[in-house]
């Protein structure tokens, strides 16, 4: 039998080293940067990381859930994250993997997103919707850990909640996601005295620490020579993916956001700012009528850029087809084939250049198209120089006010926060041109026109039944 002091002595251990429970109890083996910040949230109230893409902030969370848990009795750990797929279906999906695969039986009862020991010794996660920071209102206890999982994304209201939680004497909460916002409470904390901050790079992962790649060998290609063996760790950010987003741009908001950690400076003329984007991607829009159903379509123009033509149901949008190197009779058909399927009212069809065929061929065998010219007077020609201006500032809005939802699309994302725009000298919007986005060697934002096609407004749509698609995302 274990005595007392034996006791006594390994939950003192565990308190005081959480790598050490983590890898004792729960088998796991956390790298050097997650270990620090776990050591953070036992030492510091308040501890904030921004994290690149893939480093592993789903396991930092729900295993210092864990520990915490575990290891302060009585204690209250709550999870919460912008949306239930963040909460339940990543954190929590952690914390259930974690407990059911321990080395040594943890106990207590485990639900989908909550974990009871006692009556005073709990474990919740629950979506913070920024209309309802009333949730965390009445949760005392000696012991309270918070894990604001996409720290980014949840509102000054709930934070304002989580600080009424955080009044005893060992609260402590762990802010942890992507940098895209700088203005807002996660943000914030980064220039706030007393918060513990860590920024985790995706050069600062193992898959790049342990062959030393640094990001002049991504740009230069090198890397591929350093990496001699498997990654070490193949669930992380990849070199090859850190790569593919190197190509689109390291100036992007996207690459300083998702790959060097950094929130991203908001310049005056981008067009949609990143974390109106993030936003739209967390959003989950349920239109009791989701008319009208469209298409945009993105004509691909040279070999290197892509056909691609998104689905708009309502107020969401979905990427449906994606392809490069077909003439304009397959592009025709490939559409003519989406139309059908999905009983679109219209496709709407870049028709300036190479899409100019692809639409006279739909047009003759009656498909419901529109020709898109960009270069089009706008409706409103006093505040737009052309159409495309027009159609994108819309969109733009739609972002702003809260009324898209999209996919969660690396490529799309990117293209969308690397859009810029102007005021020329009569004072009207000019959006960036493909041409002029080359030139700063960022590539052709075809997903992202196709988006802006699928929402655009036309003059004279053409004569349409509308018929309710049976296939949705």
């Amino acid at each position: 039998m274990i005595s007392k002091r034996a006791i006594e002595a390994i939950l003192l251990k565990s308190r005081n080293d959480p790598a050490w429970w983590i890898r004792t109890v729960l088998g796991k083996n956390p790298w050097e940067m997650q270990v620090a910040i776990m050591e953070s949230v036992r030492d510091n109230p308040e501890t904030a990381v921004a994290s690149c893409h893939g480093a592993g902030k789903s396991f930092i969370g729900a295993n210092t859930a864990l520990w915490f848990l575990y290891t302060h009795k009585p204690s209250i750990v709550i999870t919460t994250a912008p949306t239930d797929r963040q909460v339940r279906g990543i954190l929590w999906k952690e914390i259930r993997m974690s407990h059911s695969s321990a080395l040594k039986p943890l106990g207590g009862r485990l639900l989908s997103q909550e974990l009871k020991l006692d009556d005073n010794w709990w474990a919740w996660g629950f979506t913070a919707p920024s209309y309802d920071p009333n949730r965390f209102q009445g949760f005392h206890e000696q012991h309270v850990l918070v894990v604001a999982d996409e720290a980014a994304g949840i509102s000054e209201e709930i934070y304002e909640g989580i600080d009424s939680v955080l009044s005893s004497e060992h609260a402590r909460l762990l802010m942890i996601g992507n940098p895209t916002n700088a203005e807002g409470r996660f943000g914030r904390a980064f220039k706030t005295p007393g918060v513990a901050k860590f920024k985790i790079s995706a050069y600062d992962t193992p898959n790049f620490t342990h062959f030393g790649i640094t990001e002049s060998d991504i740009l230069s290609g090198e890397w591929r020579q350093k990496v001699t063996g498997p990654l070490p760790h193949p669930y992380l950010v990849t070199p090859h993916w850190v790569e593919r987003m190197a190509k689109k741009g390291i100036n992007s908001p996207f690459y300083q956001s998702r790959v060097l950690a950094k929130f991203p400076s908001q310049e005056p003329d981008t067009l949609i700012p990143l974390d109106w984007i993030d936003e739209a991607v967390r959003r989950n829009l349920r239109d009791d009528d989701p008319l009208p159903v469209e298409l945009g379509v993105d004509v691909a123009r040279f070999g290197t850029n892509e056909t691609v033509v998104t689905l708009r149901t309502g107020n969401r949008a979905e990427i449906i087809k994606r392809f490069r190197h077909m003439d304009t009779m397959q592009t025709a058909g490939q559409v003519a084939r989406l139309i059908q399927d999905y009983k679109a009212e219209v496709a709407k069809i870049d028709a300036d250049g190479i899409g100019a065929g692809v639409y006279d061929r739909l047009k003759e065998q009656h498909f419901p198209v529109c020709a898109m010219h960009s270069g089009a007077k706008a409706r409103d020609d006093t505040r737009f120089v052309n159409a495309r201006a027009e159609w994108w500032w819309e969109l733009r809005s739609r972002f702003e006010e809260g009324t898209i939802d999209i996919e969660d699309d690396d490529d799309l994302i990117s293209q969308l926060s690397n859009i810029k725009y102007k005021l020329n000298s009569q004072g009207r919007i000019q959006v960036e041109s493909k041409e002029d986005m080359r030139k700063r060697g960022i590539e052709s934002p075809d997903l992202a026109d196709s988006l802006m096609l699928a929402f655009a407004r036309v003059k004279n749509p053409p004569a349409r039944v509308r018929v309710r698609s049976s296939r949705r995302r």
